[in-house]
């Protein structure tokens, strides 16, 4: 994961929960945020993220996932 620059230059950040489906090809599916960072770009950044991080291990079966991601500038 990568800070987005903007969001580091204006001194941004936020944690968001993020929910998405992994289908049994690995591929990545119905991408949301359940809970907003209140900053979009970071809201944005974080969905593809998930979305260029497929192909992950395959499941045995598709498997919802819901984590917290949190975007910290590190002084």
């Amino acid at each position: 994961m990568r800070y987005p620059g903007l969001a580091r230059r204006m001194g941004w950040s936020g944690t968001l929960l993020i929910e998405f489906v992994v289908q049994k090809d690995g591929s990545a599916d119905m991408v949301r945020i359940v809970s907003s960072s209140g900053v979009p770009l970071l809201d944005r950044d974080a969905r593809e993220t998930v979305l260029k991080s497929a192909p992950f291990p395959k499941p045995p079966v598709s498997a919802t996932l819901r984590f917290p991601m949190e975007y910290k500038l590190e002084n």
